[in-house]
């Protein structure tokens, strides 16, 4: 996605212009709201956005090779009028944790703690759609940590990959306790976690590697 500068509009919020006549206030103090639309290089698709910005210091050498300060624009986009994918999700992927996915990257800019939430919920979709229901033969609830347990007698290293999104996203429900970071991590063993069940490249090497490996010799 490209900016399409002529849409770029930014003007100065009214509680960061009120702060003008304290003592101490600086350029960089100034708070800014924006908004502007993208374009695809690629498909040409048209992408809204908005968000908060500000001015940052910006240091550079003249001609006489003299230090001076300027200020430049900084913004930081909060909403996207579409989910930008973070990463790819594997074409063979159930709709309903697709569809919990793009929930996440609706709200990741903005708030990483719902972000990372929705990661927990597509925790308990894929082991739905594994075949380790969400309630037992009563039609009793089973929590997600048990129903991880019955999932490492099938799949321990997805099961591991899962219990690791369980606590992220159980951290998400302290937004304090979560950082964007946090949640790219969980993106990164998600991605894997998706790969292996639904793609399966890295399942078939790891058996050709044992195989290898039995054997002792070229398979």
């Amino acid at each position: 996605m490209r900016l399409k500068r002529e849409t770029l509009h930014y003007e100065e919020t009214a509680e960061s212009r009120a702060r003008h006549g304290e003592e101490g206030f600086d350029e960089v103090l100034i708070d800014l709201a924006f908004s502007a639309m993208l374009e695809c290089v690629n498909c040409k698709d048209k992408v809204a956005c908005c968000g908060n910005g500000g001015y940052a210091p910006d240091q550079y050498q003249d001609e006489s090779g003299d230090l001076n300060m300027d200020y430049r624009e900084e913004f930081y986009v909060r909403y996207f009028s579409k989910a930008m994918r973070i990463f790819s999700v594997p074409a063979k992927c159930p709709k309903s944790v697709k569809r919990s996915i793009e929930k996440s990257f609706n709200v990741f800019f903005c708030d990483p703690g719902a972000a990372s939430n929705h990661v927990r919920q597509t925790a308990e979709e894929i082991l739905t759609n594994s075949g380790i229901s969400a309630a037992d033969a009563k039609g009793k609830f089973v929590p997600l940590g048990t129903r991880i347990v019955s999932f490492k007698t099938i799949d321990k290293d997805n099961a591991d990959r899962v219990d690791a999104l369980r606590w992220i996203g159980n951290f998400g429900s302290h937004p304090e306790n979560i950082t964007v970071n946090d949640v790219f991590n969980a993106y990164d063993i998600l991605e894997i976690l998706l790969e292996d069940l639904y793609v399966g490249h890295q399942k078939s090497v790891r058996n050709l590697v044992d195989k290898i490996n039995t054997a002792k010799r070229p398979s």
